[in-house]
């Protein structure tokens, strides 16, 4: 479990599965995929640790300490953040994938691009919010604070971009419980991945089942046991 949500092992081992010829079905692995939901993944964490400088107060030392980090490469003022160009990188690279790609974009619904656009509007917003239409930063927080305490503030110089934002932002919170996104908690309801494998020597069963009266093999067989034997298939009891 630890090993698919910190490094996605199932992704890494295998990504398609196609007929090549005389070898039958062959599974194989995208590397460059996997590479790509990696970065945008820890990279989105990282971003939204990040922001919660603007939710608390004071803000935590782990919180600075992740900030510093992200930030060591810094050009020029503000700090330049390793996490906003690979999510960057990462968002074109999916959007590219799905475009490109006759398989993928035949199996590509409205709404995984709709995903892919938002986030990518909210990155560039949020970057061009932080390097060129640049906001007052304790303004930000005190308004985020004053929403979080339900003393909301107006602040009406603050800029547009930080409106764009925030409201791209609200959007994607407002449809993530609706969307697939929720494979974010989903992986950790798996049964495939947070029970023991051991089926064959134990049944599992689910304690809020209610009785069921089921048609066992033996009632089956006895009820159709003349049309077997007719039609000379196999039966385990002979009478």
């Amino acid at each position: 479990m630890t090993s698919e949500i910190l490094f996605f092992r199932s992704l890494f081992r295998n990504d398609k599965a196609e007929l090549k010829g005389t070898q039958g079905l062959t599974y194989d692995s995208s590397k460059l995929l996997w590479l790509g939901g990696l970065a945008f993944h820890w990279s989105l964490i990282i971003i939204l640790a990040r922001h919660m400088r603007f939710f608390t107060e004071p803000v935590a030392p782990c919180i600075i300490f992740l900030q510093n980090i992200d930030g060591m490469f810094q050009l020029g003022s503000p700090a330049f953040y390793i996490s906003g160009i690979f999510i960057f990188i990462a968002l074109m690279y999916l959007l590219f994938r799905r475009i490109a790609f006759p398989r993928i974009r035949l199996i590509s619904l409205f709404s995984d691009y709709f995903v892919l656009f938002l986030v990518l509007g909210i990155t560039i917003s949020g970057f061009l919010m932080r390097h060129f239409y640049k906001v007052d930063i304790y303004a930000v927080k005190r308004i985020i604070m004053g929403i979080l305490i339900f003393k909301p503030l107006t602040i009406t110089d603050i800029g547009l971009i930080f409106y764009i934002h925030i409201f791209l932002v609200s959007i994607l919170f407002a449809y993530f419980p609706f969307s697939k996104l929720m494979h974010t908690g989903g992986v950790f309801l798996s049964p495939t991945r947070n029970l023991k494998n051991d089926s064959r020597m134990k049944r599992h069963i689910n304690p809020w089942n209610y009785p069921v009266k089921v048609h066992t093999y033996e009632e089956w067989e006895h009820e159709f046991r003349g049309a077997l034997k007719e039609a000379g298939l196999p039966v385990e009891k002979k009478r």
